[in-house]
């Protein structure tokens, strides 16, 4: 299996979504009060700015042509909280390969592609939220070392 990793392109939406749209799908199974069933899961003006900004990049996958994969990220600066260290970090939006394609390396390339963007931006860490449910993302991230930072806790009142 040869893998190239490039930027996207315009041409790459439909594809993009699909791949996103499959990790959509696992997330309204598991939490249908938080996640909607969707067509298009990225919306042509977010994925639009991924290209139209320095400070965003959205980097994919191909097999034989074929769009596997995709990283979406973008820089942020911390909160100008007098209590918070100023710091610039790279957060990952989206991490997401084809379910066909899984367990390949093609994720661990996407995610040391996105470590590897986030250090020429001069990043202080990169960061992502993922969702207590999904113990597959969980695995993997902790595979290629990354740790909890904080929760987000949350009590039902309807």
């Amino acid at each position: 299996m040869e893998l190239q990793l490039r930027s996207a392109t315009w041409e790459d939406y439909d594809a993009v979504n699909r791949i996103i749209r499959e990790g959509q799908e696992e997330h309204a199974d598991a939490l249908p009060d938080r996640f909607a069933r969707l067509d298009h899961v990225v919306a042509m003006g977010w994925y639009r700015s991924f290209s139209d900004q320095p400070h965003k990049e959205i980097i994919v996958a191909e097999v034989a042509g074929e769009l596997v994969g995709v990283a979406m990220l973008e820089m942020k600066k911390s909160p100008t909280y007098e209590a918070l260290v100023p710091r610039s970090y790279a957060y990952l939006n989206e991490l997401a390969v084809s379910s066909s394609y899984q367990r390949q390396g093609i994720g661990r390339k996407l995610y040391e592609a996105s470590v590897l963007w986030a250090k020429e931006r001069e990043a202080v860490s990169l960061e992502l939220n993922v969702w207590e449910f999904n113990e597959k993302a969980l695995r993997f991230y902790a595979s290629v070392g990354m740790s909890t930072l904080n929760r987000t806790l949350t009590v039902n009142l309807i």
